[in-house]
């Protein structure tokens, strides 16, 4: 399972350096982005944080590109591809939760070429379907791009951070 990580880790990284990465600016320069391209990338996290407080698989898919070779990595390291595989693994994790509401931690956006790499961290606030109210921190990477006037997610890779040792 650590050697297909590491290899789809390499996939999106080689994805995003022929797309340009980092090819205009350093990510210690926040200024790099103009801030309609920066309201308009956190609108597109929001909405994808209110597609999840909805339950809404449909609504998320909106939210990605139109194309058929998008992807999606969830935390727990399926790959899922296309909308087909993104929209069955979607519906499978909103059916297995009452109540999910998300709260982004940090976000940071860099400029490429072609879009946008997003980084960040948010913490799900959630009930498993039988079980407590729990939180899960996500950490995420992305690529977007803007399809029809709109930015959408090209691919978005999410994982759960290691526990701390203890």
């Amino acid at each position: 399972m650590r050697h297909r990580s590491t290899l789809l880790l390499l996939i999106a990284s080689s994805l995003m350096l022929s797309s340009g990465f980092p090819d205009r600016a350093a990510a210690s320069n926040p200024g790099s982005l103009d801030s309609k391209t920066v309201a308009e990338n956190r609108d597109l996290d929001q909405q994808l944080l209110k597609a999840h407080e909805r339950k809404d698989a449909e609504m998320l898919l909106s939210l990605f590109s139109k194309r058929d070779d998008i992807f999606f990595i969830a935390p727990n390291g399926t790959l899922n591809k296309g909308p087909s595989g993104l929209r069955h693994s979607y519906n499978q994790f909103f059916a297995g939760l009452e109540w999910i509401r998300g709260e982004i931690k940090d976000v940071s956006y860099l400029p490429t070429e072609n879009g946008v790499v997003a980084v960040g961290t948010v913490v799900f606030h959630r009930k498993p379907n039988g079980h407590p109210p729990e939180d899960r921190t996500v950490i995420w990477t992305d690529f977007r791009v803007k399809e029809g006037g709109k930015w959408v997610y090209l691919f978005r890779h999410a994982h759960w951070p290691l526990e701390p040792a203890k």
